[in-house]
């Protein structure tokens, strides 16, 4: 989507008023490359010893990284000292683009915003196009960061007394978005540790329970988990002191004593008894899931309306309202993630379950949030107290009919179980935020006793002791698959085929390749082992096109780099960042050389044959 002012004007302007060198951020790949295709139709204004610069250095350049030889966004490159730097370029190209803009060879490059973070190069000025960018299958605003990241590329260290940040006028800007960029903090940055099954076996390798206890209390993510501990501690503290008034009855407990009594007499009308079909999970995440709660389901971020119990099958149910303002209904079992954040509002009985002035206002609050919000750690216990109360109650005559505190109870118990419920939540995130990393720990720890790479007191197995050595994504799916001797016999190019199936995590479409009936047996098992362990970890993508583009590249030496490449509908950058992928899973398998020779020696040809052409040339 290029910009609303042509290219060819724009950068004459940027010339003429002395901004050069200049980035101009677009929306995607595809609108840098029509940028320059838009360039080329306009007469070039380079000086023939500009131009003759810019060709020396490219065939100097070209010794070094033959891959760019021949690229076709040369010619643009040189008659008009123009380029485009994006993911879907070989790394070659967007190092020679990088080196072209620090000697000052160019005037401008167009580049997307998302690789703003990642561009290794400053210039005079940067041109902004758009505030928003295309993330998975929809547009978001750009966060505070990722505007501050923008403009400061702006002004180069040692050349430039200022840097300039020019805002082009376009459909896709919304000026309030860039103002509060320029102006606001950027948002906090969070942790992303994330403990692993192969950091639990080497933890466990080289330290002791108690070390390993005292490792993760120290790391920045349970330091950060202690900063939420003191607000919702604070929140905790004034909930206590509303409940005071509340105090106990005739029942040390009365509130459970009522609840439990409520809930016998609902269930006692029911027709058919219901069947407890919820999970210990489910169970453990339902007293989190409250109206105002942010959630994540399949489709995005959405607020919880209310909950409820569908009247067939008493299973949970909740009506949420959806980013985009829309309201639906989902089973409590589609929600991936809790988040720790909620929204205060008055529920309404009837739909939308909320007054309409505080609908628009949710809907905004929902448009305004964060890119990242912190989630709940679900810690799963045994049921509750009052489910046992719940079978007295159901077999024995319960007094509260004939309590003198019934009136009393039956008018406080909507504000003091509104209340009680804040606590108890409050109660348990706290207890989850200063558990957490420890529990995750103890968890990935549980589950490698199951399948055998640990004892039962945390010491490592024969299996475990290679399993630790596979420090990659997915690496319970691999370690099981050599288990299973699934790898067995296999040719290199069979081996290079799953493990780029494993290793792609992108779900841009793309053209299919074909693959051998060898590869497409072996893609089977593995995705039949994969949904095996759905419960243990996240089963990859294990697209048939890439594993098929791997194979072929292996398989066949003759091929060539822009055979394959044509082959697919994926930009040779993804192409690269596949294939290089695939060799960092593939060198993970070689350091098996002395458990699993066979493997590692396969994997060793497959790395071979691999290495040419453009994967020759960068380490």
């Amino acid at each position: 989507m290029a910009p609303a002012i042509h290219p060819f004007e724009l950068i004459d302007v940027l010339r003429r008023h002395r901004l050069t060198p200049a980035i101009i951020f677009l929306t995607s790949r595809r609108a840098c490359d029509d940028a320059l295709d838009a360039l080329m139709q306009e007469p070039s204004s380079l000086s023939q010893e500009r131009i003759a610069t810019i060709t020396s250095f490219l065939e100097e350049f070209s010794k070094d990284f033959p891959s760019i030889e021949n690229h076709p966004l040369i010619p643009v490159v040189q008659t008009y000292g123009v380029a485009a730097h994006h993911a879907g370029h070989l790394p070659s190209w967007k190092i020679a683009v990088e080196e072209l803009m620090r000697r000052g060879y160019l005037d401008a490059v167009f580049a997307t915003t998302t690789l703003a973070a990642g561009v290794d190069f400053p210039a005079r000025t940067v041109v902004v196009t758009q505030s928003s960018v295309r993330k998975s299958q929809d547009f978001t605003d750009l966060t505070i960061s990722e505007i501050q990241q923008l403009a400061g590329r702006g002004g180069r260290r040692g050349k430039d007394l200022v840097g300039f940040v020019v805002i082009t006028p376009s459909p896709y800007i919304d000026l309030h978005v860039l103002a509060k960029g320029l102006t606001g903090y950027p948002e906090p940055i969070n942790s992303q540790f994330v403990v692993s099954y192969p950091m639990v076996l080497n933890l466990l390798k080289a330290h002791s329970l108690d070390q390993i206890e005292g490792l993760l209390a120290k790391s920045f993510a349970q330091f950060q988990l202690n900063q939420r501990v003191e607000v919702h501690q604070n929140n905790l503290d004034s909930i206590y002191e509303q409940l005071k008034p509340y105090g106990p009855r005739e029942c040390a407990d009365w509130m459970t004593q009522w609840k439990v009594f409520d809930l016998a007499r609902r269930r006692k009308s029911y027709k058919h008894p219901a069947i407890d079909t919820d999970t210990p999970f489910l169970k453990a995440s339902l007293p989190f899931l409250t109206p105002g709660r942010l959630v994540g389901i399949s489709k995005g971020i959405a607020l919880i309306l209310r909950q409820y119990r569908s009247r067939g099958t008493f299973t949970p149910m909740l009506s949420v309202l959806k980013s985009k303002g829309t309201i639906g209904e989902c089973h409590a079992t589609a929600v991936t993630d809790v988040y720790d954040h909620s929204i205060e509002f008055q529920p309404s009985r009837g739909f939308p379950w909320v007054s309409p002035s505080t609908l628009s206002q949710l809907t905004k609050t929902l448009e305004q949030l964060p890119a990242h919000l912190p989630t709940v750690p679900i810690l799963m216990k045994d049921q509750e107290h009052e489910e046992s109360l719940l079978d007295e109650v159901l077999t024995d005559e319960f007094p509260c009919p004939t309590c003198p505190s019934h009136s009393a109870c039956k008018k406080d118990f909507a504000t003091a179980s509104r209340l009680r419920l804040k606590s108890q939540q409050l109660e348990k995130t706290i207890q989850a935020l200063k558990d957490g990393l420890w529990h995750q720990f103890q968890h990935k720890a549980d589950v490698l006793h199951k399948f055998g790479y640990l004892t039962s007191g945390y010491q490592l197995t024969t299996d475990g002791e290679w399993a630790r050595l596979i420090r990659i994504d997915h690496s319970l799916l691999i370690t099981e698959l050599i288990r299973m001797d699934a790898f067995g016999g296999g040719t290199p190019e069979l081996l290079a085929g799953v493990m780029a199936s494993i290793c792609h995590d992108d779900d841009r479409p793309g053209s299919y390749v074909r693959l051998s009936s060898g590869l497409a047996s072996m893609l089977t098992q593995v995705r039949t082992v994969a949904d095996s362990l759905h419960a243990y970890e996240s089963p990859p993508l294990l697209r048939s096109d890439v594993a098929g583009l791997a194979e072929r590249w292996v398989g066949d030496p003759r091929s060539t780099w822009a055979s394959l490449v044509r082959s697919t509908s994926m930009a040779e950058g993804d192409v690269y960042r596949l294939l290089a992928r695939t060799l960092e899973f593939l060198s993970q398998l070689n350091s098996l050389r002395h458990t699993h020779p066979g493997l590692a020696d396969t994997a060793h040809q497959a790395m071979m044959a691999m290495r040419r052409e453009v994967l020759e040339e960068l380490p």
